[in-house]
């Protein structure tokens, strides 16, 4: 059958009406019911350039320690961990958020300290499901 023919395509779809967005505000649900809070973060996504050179500075080193042993780099978990909140921390460009209704100024030391909060790892990980979300980084175009 030929494929523009395929009753299961939408042929009205127009890769002109969408984009990647350099950052996006991702709303921080509530972490026992998931209901929009009202507070957000803004991270940069995938196509920022920033968070580009991170990411392929870690690709970069991680291809150079395989060149020179010729074996996978086996890595701890912790610095696993440390390394994706490190990426987090520099890709967040500003928040929304409230402490006892007391506004949180941010910064890159509050978002460190917020990120590394034993008691906070929720919203830790909420921000870290978002921010490997591509679709959360895609808008209507101008041109769309």
């Amino acid at each position: 059958m030929n494929q523009d023919t395929r009753p299961d395509l939408d042929l009205t779809f127009d890769l002109d009406e969408f984009e990647d967005a350099q950052t996006a505000n991702v709303v921080i649900k509530h972490p026992v019911t998931g209901a929009p809070t009202g507070m957000f973060v803004t991270l940069a996504g995938p196509e920022h350039p920033l968070r580009k050179k991170r990411v392929m500075d870690q690709q970069r080193d991680f291809r150079s320690k395989f060149a020179k042993t010729g074996k996978l780099p086996q890595t701890d978990p912790v610095d696993d961990e440390e390394t994706s909140t490190d990426l987090l921390i520099a890709c967040t460009f500003g928040w929304k958020l409230s402490f006892g209704g007391t506004s949180l100024t941010y910064s890159p030391a509050a978002a460190e300290t917020l990120y590394r909060d034993p008691k906070r790892q929720w919203l830790r990980a909420q921000l870290k499901v978002a921010f490997d979300e591509r679709e959360n980084f895609i808008v209507r175009s101008a041109a769309g």
